[in-house]
């Protein structure tokens, strides 16, 4: 009993202070939550504010590693009508890492309540400052978070049931800002152009396809160089477009196939025609 109680004692100490609170206005500043020394840390908090059904909440936990320009963050959110949650900023001096928090521009005065600190010292607000770029730090600004979402922040973002790595704008399922290396990538096949080897499907000649290129730059139904830059490509539909080219191509090889073995079938016939008549 005793050996157990002399264990809840370490652990007593490790998250300090009862839950301490601040309140955080909506002028456009930053404000400073806490500063992190050279050791591991995680911070828990809660913001919120009034909304157009009171009240709108923010709360989630943030993690310091050594005093580095890096946090690992994780935000759940839930309000109404505007919403307006808060952005956070990490600031890196070498030596130590601070928090800041900015409330989003219009939204009421709210309440940023740190629940448990690990190690570190809060500041619930006692600095203010409008440029975090002229202090001398290595400054990472995080956006504002979204609304009735959950965001994990660091390496990866997981926003409204979309992920994003190295961004936020997750408006696809899986958006990444960034280069992708994989062994394999495997795209859904559905509407896969079979049907140009049908009788009836509308080849379009030599021809036709010269007068296309010379008014447009570029193939029938493949997109344009501005439009691909604009709007990008999608991998399944491009393929499905290249590989349609791929047969219509085949088909007018095979087509110009026959015709020349008409021409030297024709030729042959001919040389033996002259040679017949030489005897």
């Amino acid at each position: 009993m005793k050996n157990k109680l002399f264990f809840l004692i370490l652990l007593l100490p490790v998250f300090k202070v009862a839950a301490q609170d601040f309140n955080l206005p909506a002028d456009g500043k930053w404000y400073l939550v806490a500063r992190i020394g050279g050791r591991h840390s995680e911070i828990d908090y809660t913001y919120f504010h009034t909304t157009a059904h009171t009240p709108s909440l923010l709360s989630g936990k943030m993690q310091f590693i050594n005093a580095q320009n890096f946090a690992i963050q994780e935000h759940h959110s839930m309000g109404y009508a505007q919403w307006l949650q808060p952005a956070f900023a990490l600031l890196n001096f070498g030596a130590e890492s601070q928090i800041w928090v900015k409330a989003a521009t219009g939204a009421d005065v709210g309440t940023f309540r740190v629940n448990k600190i690990l190690t570190g010292t809060l500041e619930l607000g006692s600095q203010n400052d409008t440029n975090l770029a002229d202090n001398g730090a290595i400054v990472t600004t995080y956006n504002q978070i979204r609304d009735n979402g959950h965001t994990y922040i660091g390496n990866l973002h997981v926003l409204d049931g979309n992920v994003g790595i190295g961004t936020d704008a997750t408006a696809e399922r899986l958006t990444v800002n960034g280069k992708i290396h994989a062994k394999e990538i495997k795209v859904d096949g559905s509407g896969m152009p079979d049907y140009v080897f049908e009788p009836d499907y509308p080849l379009r000649s030599l021809h036709d396809t010269e007068n296309y290129i010379r008014m447009h730059k570029h193939l029938p139904e493949v997109p344009s160089a501005k439009t691909a830059s604009e709007k990008g490509i999608e991998l399944g539909q491009m393929n499905r477009i290249l590989l349609r080219k791929i047969e219509e191509l085949t088909l007018q090889l095979v087509e110009m196939g026959k015709k020349v073995d008409k021409l030297e079938h024709k030729g042959q016939n001919k040389k033996k025609l002259m040679q017949f008549r030489r005897k």
